[in-house]
């Protein structure tokens, strides 16, 4: 009898840890369901339609780069190069194949620590062929971010121009480059 009194007591420590676990998972769902309905969908930007449209260079590319005393995973690099050359690249955004609608354009980047000495790159996003930002980075520098609204846009341009007429520009690495897409 002794046997089944302990068998009895384990299994009713195991029923109340279920019911526990189960009133935790209950009280915690209903957080964690709210916060991935707010996550809005996005696309990277080189997905689309994307010409070159500058001198310099740009190349889709996963590198990890230190920007500001911190890594981050690169997955567009744009080269300004001299004063004669712009990077410079055009995308598509309406129409496009999956027939959607983009609400944001979110882009996040910043030179790398190495080179201090490089001069400074000014990096111009355009919308419809209209200067909409203007962000200027510096080798060893802080990130820089953009976030703009891009739902009645057709087509959107990034350019990066090295700020000296007479140094050779390093690149700049972008690890965001993505838009968000409307519900």
């Amino acid at each position: 009898m002794g046997v089944i009194g302990l068998s009895m007591h384990k299994k009713t420590q195991l029923i109340q840890k279920i019911i526990a676990s189960g009133l935790l998972f209950l009280a915690l769902a209903p957080q964690g369901s709210q916060i991935a309905q707010s996550q809005e969908r996005s696309a990277f930007l080189l997905r689309l339609n994307c010409v070159d449209t500058g001198i310099g260079n740009w190349a889709r590319r996963v590198e990890d780069v230190a920007v500001g005393k911190a890594v981050y995973t690169s997955r567009l690099y744009m080269g300004a190069g001299d004063s004669d050359s712009v990077a410079a690249l055009t995308c598509r955004l309406q129409p496009n194949e999956q027939n959607v609608i983009f609400q944001t354009l979110n882009l996040e980047f910043g030179m790398r620590d190495n080179y201090r000495r490089r001069p400074d790159v000014v990096v111009k996003v355009y919308l419809d062929g209209v200067q909409a930002q203007s962000q200027t980075v510096s080798p060893g520098g802080q990130p820089a971010s953009v976030s703009l609204d891009v739902t009645t846009t057709n087509n959107v341009s990034i350019e990066a121009e090295c700020s000296s007429k007479s140094q050779y520009c390093d690149r700049v690495y972008f690890w965001q480059a993505s838009l968000g897409i409307a519900p």
